[in-house]
């Protein structure tokens, strides 16, 4: 269940916060807004969603962590401090957490791609 993030929060949680290490974590982007992030001492990756949405962040992560925790988790906090200090992903791109309406130009690109017209 997707839900609004603070990360500022999160900072002074400790262990998720403290977990977080963009530097050795494997982050690919999967979709507009969702990313595969493998963490340095993990042996599985995870599914993560997160956009800008607002002034804020909204988000949601298929681990253990997100699910019986309110705040971010690791794998949230990893993506985020991915942005922050400008990290790559693991094709080489900049790590870039979307916005609400780029999603809009995913669906129109996606229609495109399958034989739709621009009008």
């Amino acid at each position: 269940m997707t839900r609004v993030l603070d990360f500022e929060a999160a900072r002074g949680d400790g262990d998720s916060w403290q977990r977080a290490d963009p530097r050795n974590a494997v982050i690919q982007r999967l979709r507009y807004d969702q990313f595969g992030i493998a963490l340095d001492d993990a042996e599985d990756a995870h599914v993560v969603t997160l956009r800008h949405e607002g002034r804020g962040y909204v988000g949601e992560c298929d681990c253990k962590g997100y699910t019986f925790h309110r705040g971010p988790c690791a794998h949230l906090a990893t993506l985020r401090k991915a942005e922050f200090i400008g990290a790559n992903m693991a094709d080489g791109q900049p790590v870039v957490i979307p916005d609400e309406i780029d999603k809009f130009d995913h669906d129109i690109e996606q229609a495109l791609a399958d034989g739709g017209e621009r009008l």
